[in-house]
């Protein structure tokens, strides 16, 4: 038994109900009653033995045939020892109530809300318990119970203590809120003290620099920022319910619509863990393709997020140029899958197509000049006063304090910490080539700016490390019973024909089971949690997106800032709203 495992047992007796140890997989688990699972959190967090110290996700599932109906599931990570620990509660349906854990993890403030929204588990203690994603007057239940149809109700919200558009303006003060709405106005009488001192300013969904999809509600002292407010839920997908109606071949173009700037890597994300769920090995040279992609990838989005950072502070040419380079990237996708934004190329055990000797030589020259690019931009911004300002000593985040809210990738790199999937957990052909991780050192917004150009020259590394080692062989898996068969043969064959319906009209069917996967997206962490019936399809599917566990640090960065830093620091997380919303 893993040693973890073994303290928490021996620790909590009456509390843990059964440990699992998946060697297959690699995965922890420990299943604990529902009462005990603030002081069982408490001791993971603070005992030197564990020290689970970063919170990856908290989500749910639904069993509605059980009397326990619902299982909370939370998953933790220990940065000081590099392992994972997936911890899980089971509650009565009619008393769907647990207790937070946002004392001790700042970060489950967000993903608490999430599991209340979509699911209604209560969390006692929580500070701000309300929907997160849906609107707050929504009444027709939990999108993602098992009992709610994946269409939807046609629900349409209300707002009736509005004024109608032909009541005059002072209807409005007329008008009385109900007490259990959660409204985000300023108070409307005379007497009210916030009125004179502080100001209650809407930021979007129509400012330009929040891309018309996201509403952050600023508490204003003059200014400076005494509180900010992000209002989800402007732009859903709705991938986790829907997932459950799709095989899992069919779930994979969804994947490219979450995170629609850099969809390469989130197919990858997701085949990763379909294939650690199945135990699929992936053949050398097809490891190596996806490396080479994924890092061009990284590039792509990296060179995206430089680009409208700097236009939404002020500085054009930076962006004519990044988007010059970009542009031919989007070239060598196209001739490598026949489309630019949403690819929808990774395959479950390899790659859709291999790498011609065409896209490797454009590769190869591109990589050839790419330097001197990165330098281009270093000249337009390092010095650049402007830049500087709007910059330096803007979001400052502590390492402790970034792990303790969940954060990820070049977030939490910038203030300090050396987390990164393709070092701590490698795969693919990471551990295969050499690259270093940059890491910050003030955890402002100008660290993270430069993480992100220094992560572009080490992409640039491992491509061309990866381009001069690449294998001959395969580039997908040889396994009938997952894999389609070739369509060259699937023309002229009947075994493959029949072959190739039986895929892709039944699917495949991976054993019961759960597991969890990470993948380094030029974002963060991008997990997939995926629970297996032993049906064709996901009984749950969970998406853990860093622009998500972002967003609920928001509030904490922004304080004391003034309202033009709110730009900068939106543009500091590399957000796109479509994987912060799903």
């Amino acid at each position: 038994m893993h040693l973890v495992l073994e303290t928490v047992q021996r620790q909590f007796p009456e509390t843990v109900l059964a440990v699992a140890e998946d060697q297959a997989r690699g995965d922890l688990s420990v299943q604990i009653l529902a009462k005990g699972i603030r002081e069982v959190a408490r001791f993971l967090h603070d005992d030197p033995r564990t020290a689970f110290d970063h919170i990856t996700d908290i989500c749910s599932a639904d069993y509605p045939d059980d009397l326990e109906r619902f299982e909370v599931i939370y998953h933790f990570l220990s940065l000081p020892h590099g392992h994972r620990i997936r911890v899980k509660a089971r509650i009565m349906e009619d008393d769907p109530v647990i207790d937070s854990v946002t004392s001790i993890w700042k970060g489950a403030d967000f993903l608490e809300r999430e599991v209340y929204d979509l699911m209604g588990i209560q969390f006692e203690g929580h500070p701000d318990l309300r929907r997160i994603f849906m609107p707050e007057d929504y009444d027709e239940g939990y999108p993602l119970r098992k009992d709610f149809p994946a269409e939807g109700k046609g629900w349409r919200s209300q707002f009736d203590f509005f004024p109608k558009y032909d009541e005059p303006i002072d209807a409005w003060s007329e008008k009385e809120v109900p007490q259990d709405q959660h409204v985000f106005m300023a108070g409307d009488t005379p007497e009210s003290k916030k009125r004179t001192t502080e100001m209650l300013l809407n930021m979007g969904p129509q400012h330009p620099s929040t891309h018309g999809v996201l509403r952050v509600v600023l508490e204003l002292d003059g200014e400076r920022v005494s509180k900010a407010m992000p209002d989800l839920g402007y732009l859903h997908r709705g991938v986790e319910k829907l997932a459950e109606g799709l095989t899992y071949m069919q779930v994979l173009p969804h994947t490219d619509r979450l995170d629609y700037v850099c969809a390469m890597t989130n197919n990858y994300a997701y085949v990763r863990a379909v294939e650690k769920l199945v135990g699929v090995t992936v053949p050398e040279r097809a490891e190596y393709v996806r490396t080479i992609v994924a890092e061009v990838q990284r590039i792509v989005g990296h060179l995206f997020w430089l680009g409208t950072q700097a236009l939404d502070i002020g500085a054009m040419t930076v962006f004519f140029w990044t988007f010059r380079e970009r542009e031919v990237l989007l070239d060598l996708f196209e001739k490598l899958c026949g489309a630019r934004l949403t690819l929808n190329y990774y395959r479950i055990g390899g790659v859709d197509a291999d790498l011609t000797p065409e896209i490797i030589e454009s590769l190869k020259t591109f990589l050839d000049t790419f330097p001197e690019h990165i330098q281009e931009y270093d000249v337009l911004l390092q010095k650049n006063r402007i830049w500087l300002a709007r910059t330096k000593d803007v979001a400052v985040i502590s390492g402790e304090d970034a792990i303790n809210f969940g954060l990820t990738g070049p977030t939490l790199r910038g203030s300090g910490v050396a987390y990164d999937i393709r070092k701590l957990e490698p795969y693919g052909a990471y551990d295969k080539v050499e690259w270093e991780v940059p890491v910050g050192k003030n955890g402002d917004t100008y660290d993270r700016y430069w993480i992100r150009v220094e992560e572009m020259r080490q992409s640039a590394r491992i491509v061309q490390q990866c381009l001069e080692q690449l294998p001959e062989g395969p580039i997908v898996a040889d396994d009938p019973k997952i894999i389609p068969p070739q369509k060259t043969n699937v023309m002229r064959d009947m075994e493959s024909l029949i072959h190739h319906f039986i895929i892709f009209t039944h699917g495949f069917k991976p054993p019961k089971g759960e597991t969890y996967c990470a993948t380094e997206v030029p974002k963060g962490e991008l997990g997939f949690f995926l629970i297996s019936d032993g049906g064709p399809r996901p009984y749950r599917m969970k998406i853990r997106s860093p622009s998500f566990v972002h967003m609920g640090a928001f509030d904490y960065m922004a304080r004391g800032y003034l309202i033009s830093d709110i730009v900068t620091i939106f543009g500091t997380y590399d957000i796109v709203m479509g994987e912060c919303d799903r």
